[in-house]
């Protein structure tokens, strides 16, 4: 496949949706209808081929096809209170635009004999998009420093969206103990527009912003094990290491180390517990290492590199090697889902999600272009049973506003505030075999 194959391929897939989704940083807690019930409680208790997105061992347990789609709307602001400071007089502030959003998910898996399965599954993650109608940032600036016009529009913010193709192939170890491995297709496209404040600091201003969509590719794996001793319990794990990814040219004088964006690495553990036919509880604790990912974790600007008579070192300098970054952290998050099998037709669901935030308040400053930082969800779902195998499934989830303040922050001493909040409704169909 051609180099420009590559490129179509890439876009025609994510052309689909701009994704974005319920999140713990910018990864889904959770993928389909029937897990978002749960609120990500997977690992250890799989209901469809959605599945593989989490724990590949648990595609195990399941059979058939799942098509889905979630549907999102997820409003998201910020403001920079320069007031006081210099000659600014007045807040700048504005709300993203494009609040709606849908994102596809799909599911396969087929039994080969009695001990081993294969599928695939195909998920998106997103969420740190943002669509901002002013350049907060130039507009702060010029209103501080007294400029004699001030822009008041213009477009801020990214475009992020990553596809992961998984294909599954489970096998039982011994009785009721399997293990699963996924080999990982990995697609990202990103873009940036309206940070042309920062072209000074830039190890290539060329590169920063405004470029248009880069489309990256990248391979990895994901390891899972799923264990079911008797009718009660169920216990699961998984890891992924980080997935490396091909550079975004583009954007080489905005992103660490000349454009280097891969995936983190990832790992969690969950229980289920089945007190009678009717009624489980399940429950999981993930890790996302945010950290491994410079272009995230690298601190942000300090005053003193703000400062024109300081400045940045070469190596700090944005899309160098330990360039400027967003200040993201490693984040823990804990499920916790109930399903009540209520009678042959009917199941219900409900959970929450609690994360960490990998967002700290002194790495405000750049983040209201990528507040992805809901922590704290709730979730409620059922499926209804329409034939012997075919069923269909309906999840909402609400993650409750999160605020961020940064105070007397390094751009100018301006204080930085941004927030967001999410709702998403996901349904699905499943046919099982």
């Amino acid at each position: 496949m051609t180099y420009k194959v590559k490129i179509s391929v890439g876009v025609l897939l994510l052309s689909f949706s701009h994704f974005a989704s319920a999140i713990n940083g910018y990864f889904a807690i959770a993928y389909g209808a029937k897990m978002t019930g749960m609120a990500g409680a997977a690992i250890a208790f799989p209901e469809d081929t959605l599945t593989g997105a989490v724990n590949p061992a648990g595609m195990s347990q399941v059979e058939g096809l799942d098509i889905g789609a979630r549907f999102l709307y997820l409003p998201r602001d910020a403001e920079f209170d320069c007031r006081g400071i210099g000659a600014c007089d007045e807040l700048v502030r504005d709300d993203s635009q494009r609040d709606y959003w849908i994102v596809p998910n799909f599911g396969w898996n087929k039994r080969l004999n009695d001990k081993s399965t294969l599928g695939v599954t195909v998920y998106g993650n997103g969420g740190i998009n943002t669509a901002y109608r002013k350049r907060l940032f130039t507009e702060t600036a010029e209103r501080v420093l007294g400029a004699p016009s001030i822009t008041t529009d213009g477009h801020l913010g990214v475009d992020f969206a990553q596809l992961i193709i998984a294909t599954t192939y489970t096998y039982e170890m011994s009785p009721n103990n399997y293990i699963g491995v996924s080999p990982l297709f990995g697609i990202q496209k990103f873009s940036a527009q309206g940070l042309d404040f920062f072209q000074g600091v830039s190890s290539d201003a060329g590169s920063l912003t405004n470029r248009g969509d880069e489309v990256s590719y990248g391979l990895g794996i994901k390891l899972g094990w799923f264990y079911k001793p008797n009718d009660t319990y169920q216990f699961g794990a998984y890891y992924a290491p980080k997935m490396q990814m091909t550079k975004m040219k583009k954007y080489s004088g905005l992103l660490a180390n000349n454009g280097e964006f891969d995936i983190p690495s990832n790992y969690g553990v969950g229980l289920a517990i089945n007190f009678s036919k009717q009624l489980s509880i399940a429950f999981d604790v993930t890790r996302i290492n945010y950290k491994d990912i410079e272009a995230l974790s690298n601190p942000v600007p300090t005053a003193s590199e703000l400062n024109p008579m300081i400045g940045f070192s070469a190596d700090r300098l944005l899309g160098a090697k330990n360039s400027v970054g967003f200040g993201w952290k490693s984040i823990t998050a804990y499920s916790l889902g109930v399903r009540y099998i209520f009678d042959d037709k009917i199941t219900l669901r409900a959970g929450a999600n609690v994360g960490e935030e990998q967002i700290p308040r002194r790495s405000g400053l750049l983040n209201p272009i990528t507040p992805a930082m809901p922590a704290k969800h709730l979730t409620a779902g059922f499926s209804y049973k329409n034939s012997e195998h075919s069923e269909c499934s309906l999840a909402v989830m609400h993650a409750f506003r999160n605020e961020l303040t940064a105070e007397n922050t390094a751009f100018l001493g301006t204080d930085v505030k941004f927030g967001i909040a999410e709702t998403t409704l996901d349904i699905s169909y499943s046919y099982s075999y």
